[in-house]
């Protein structure tokens, strides 16, 4: 490894900008892999020593949702990844390529069956091939911007609190409901939860989970029941003791409690 450069085994040297974030690793083994957007990356799995953060005695509950993704005990509330314009090209082009992709093969049945002699190959067609390079680039780059948002946010939170207790959802048992399906994969609930795992564990911090029952019915205040609600409801008063409760927050609470209980 030189000054930004990397030098590989058969491939030789390759200009890179994390040289800096290398030098105390002991590189175990590297990938060399080639994605559909046409671009090469080099992944690196190192052996390092990560120093624990800093003690803040803060304790979190997080309520993970669909127009925000997270959700604090405290009131904070972030935003989910939205890329409105990436989105928008990644899906133009993914129609694009489907219509170009299908008149490419309609084109190649036709031709050999009329022509024994010469036969065509899908890849012979070049203009579908544009159509899934470009679709993948803009896929690429929506994927890559929404790890680096969510690396950014649980970093934060991490950092911030040193006890996090979060609902333990089955992303894919939600997923089955066709309403939500969409929502809930854009909002990365999953990706969400293994990042802040990882990061807990590498830098000190306590991750607890608890089963997510009755979170938004109970109420905080005063542990009552106040049965169902639709989810157009975003506030609500509870019968019992009079207190105004955000249905987020308050189940964010109720996370919290449910999980400091838990560990006594």
């Amino acid at each position: 490894m030189a000054n930004r450069y990397l030098k590989l085994p058969k491939i030789g040297y390759i200009k890179t900008s994390k040289t800096r974030q290398l030098t105390h690793c002991k590189i175990k083994r590297y990938t060399v892999s080639y994605d559909p957007s046409g671009r090469y990356y080099l992944s690196l799995q190192v052996e390092t020593t990560v120093q624990p953060l800093s003690k803040t005695s803060q304790q979190v509950g997080i309520d993970v949702g669909v127009t925000n993704l997270a959700i604090t005990s405290d009131g904070h509330k972030y935003a989910k990844f939205d890329a409105v314009w990436l989105t928008q090209q990644a899906q133009h082009w993914q129609s694009k390529y489907s219509r170009r992709r299908h008149q490419a093969t309609v084109s190649v049945r036709q031709w050999n069956h009329n022509h024994q002699d010469v036969k065509e190959e899908l890849n012979d067609y070049q203009n579908w091939q544009r159509a899934r390079i470009q679709k993948a680039r803009y896929q690429r780059r929506v994927a890559d911007q929404r790890r680096d948002y969510l690396h950014k946010l649980t970093m934060a939170l991490v950092t911030q609190y040193d006890v996090i207790v979060i609902e333990d959802l089955k992303v894919k048992n939600l997923q089955k409901n066709h309403h939500l399906a969409a929502a809930i994969a854009n909002a990365s609930w999953h990706q969400f939860r293994t990042m802040l795992g990882y990061k807990c564990d590498w830098y000190g911090k306590q991750l607890i989970t608890v089963k997510p029952n009755y979170t938004s019915q109970i109420c905080s205040h005063c542990d009552y029941h106040s049965g169902s609600k639709p989810l157009a409801i975003r506030e609500w008063t509870c019968p019992k003791c009079g207190a105004h409760h955000d249905r987020d927050i308050n189940a964010a609470v109720n996370i919290l409690h449910k999980g400091l209980k838990a560990v006594g």
